[in-house]
């Protein structure tokens, strides 16, 4: 299982906020140290369904968050609305 805990922005061509990279670990219990591409992060859940989740501090304790998903081969997303846009809200920006 990879776990995301931070997630970096930037701005796109019309403003908007767009992910950029995100940091991962393996490890529930620690905060991430491995950096990936959103796009590098995308090739990889398509190979891998159901193998990323988020997960967030709660209180000083981790908590786990929900599976992340790719919507259009484009976008990060951790719900399944299918809405055309980044949301991995709740997570340390970096």
């Amino acid at each position: 299982m990879i776990y995301i805990d931070q997630v970096h922005y930037l701005k796109d061509s019309h403003g908007c906020s767009v992910i950029g990279s995100v940091k991962w670990t393996q490890n529930f219990n620690e905060l991430s140290t491995s950096e990936s591409t959103k796009q590098t992060m995308i090739d990889f859940i398509k190979q891998n369904p159901n193998c990323t989740k988020t997960k967030y501090k709660n209180y000083g304790a981790w908590s786990l968050g929900e599976n992340v998903m790719v919507v259009d081969n484009s976008y990060l997303r951790t719900d399944s609305n299918g809405t055309k846009a980044d949301n991995l809200e709740n997570l340390i920006e970096y």
